[in-house]
C-alpha cells in the first residue's frame, strides 16, 4: 500500500493535464504577453510543457525525494530563465504566473485530503503545505538570479558589439584608414578598441592609420596609456599611425618626452590629412 505522500504524488502526476488547463484558464487577464491567449498557439503549447515541469517540480517535493527534487529545480530553472529572457519577458509576470500555479496545484491537494480525510491529519496537510511553499520560494529565489545573470550577459554582449561597431575603421583609399574615435570611452569600452583595431587595421589592409579623437571624452591618464598599448601594438604590425584631435599635453609624458616615438600628432583630422597629401584636388 502506498504512503500519503507517494499516493499524493500519483494523484498529482494523473491530473498534470487538468491541473494545466485550469492554469491556462487563470491567464486570462495577461494582455501583450507570452501568457496571453493572443500570443498564438505555439507558444501556448511551449507553456503547457512548461508547466509540467512545474508540476514535476511540485510533486517531487511532496514525494521528499531531494535528488529528483534537486534535478527538477535545476531544470526548471535553466529552462524556464531562457525562454523569459529570449521573449524578453518581465520578470513579475514570471512570478504572477508562478503564484498561479501554486494555487492551482494546491486546490488539488485540497480535493485529495478531502476524499480521504479519515486518514489524512491536520499536521500532514500542513507539512504538504510547508513542501509546496519551500518548492515554489526556492525556484523563484533561483530563478531571479539566474534570470538576472542571463540579462546582464545580454546587455554586456550588446554593449560591446555597439562598441565595436561605433568605432569603426574607415579605409579612404588604397592602404589607408581613418579611426573616428567618438563618445566616451570607459575603460571597458578602450580595452576592446585597444584589442579590436589592430586585427581590424590588418583584415581591411590598413598601412597607415589616422586615429582622430577629437569626438572622445575619457581621462587623461586613460587616455595616454590605451593610445601607447594601441599605437604600439599597430607599430608592430607595420601599420603607420598618425594622431589628431589630442590636446598637446596629453601627447607628453610628465617629462616632456613623446609618449610615442616618432608618431605625429595634428590638432585636427583635416591638417592631419592635408600635411599628407590628402585633400581634395
Amino acid at each position: 500500500m502506498l504512503g500519503l505522500n507517494e499516493a499524493l504524488y500519483e494523484y498529482i502526476m494523473d491530473n498534470a493535464p487538468n491541473i494545466t488547463d485550469q492554469w491556462i484558464n487563470l491567464l486570462g487577464d495577461y494582455k501583450d504577453s507570452i501568457y496571453a491567449e493572443d500570443a498564438g498557439d505555439e507558444m501556448r503549447a511551449k507553456l503547457r510543457k512548461q508547466h509540467r515541469m512545474t508540476i514535476d517540480l511540485v510533486a517531487s517535493a511532496i514525494l521528499e525525494n531531494e535528488e529528483q527534487y534537486n534535478r527538477n529545480v535545476k531544470t526548471w530553472v535553466e529552462r524556464v530563465a531562457n525562454s523569459r529572457v529570449e521573449t524578453n519577458t518581465p520578470i513579475h509576470e514570471v512570478l504572477q504566473a508562478v503564484g498561479k500555479s501554486g494555487t492551482v496545484i494546491w486546490e488539488f491537494i485540497e480535493i485529495f485530503t478531502e476524499e480521504r480525510k479519515q486518514e489524512i491529519s491536520p499536521v500532514k496537510v500542513i507539512h504538504w503545505s510547508k513542501n509546496l511553499h519551500r518548492a515554489l520560494d526556492e525556484v523563484i529565489n533561483k530563478f531571479t538570479r539566474f534570470y538576472y545573470e542571463l540579462i546582464d550577459r545580454k546587455i554586456k554582449s550588446q554593449r560591446e558589439v555597439i562598441n565595436k561597431t561605433s568605432s569603426p575603421v574607415i579605409p579612404i583609399m588604397n592602404g589607408i584608414g581613418v579611426f573616428p574615435l567618438v563618445g566616451e570611452i570607459s575603460e571597458r569600452r578602450a580595452e576592446l578598441i585597444t584589442a579590436d583595431i589592430p586585427q581590424t587595421c590588418k583584415d581591411k589592409g590598413v598601412e597607415t592609420l589616422f586615429i582622430d579623437m577629437s569626438g572622445a571624452s575619457f581621462t587623461a591618464a586613460l587616455a595616454r596609456e590605451k593610445l601607447i598599448q594601441m599605437v604600439q601594438v599597430l607599430r608592430m604590425l607595420g601599420i603607420d599611425c598618425a594622431v589628431s584631435g589630442v590636446r598637446p599635453d596629453m601627447a607628453l609624458a610628465s617629462d616632456g618626452e613623446r609618449v610615442i616615438a616618432d608618431v605625429i600628432f595634428y590638432n585636427s583630422l583635416q591638417q592631419a590629412l592635408a600635411q599628407n597629401g590628402l585633400t581634395r584636388k
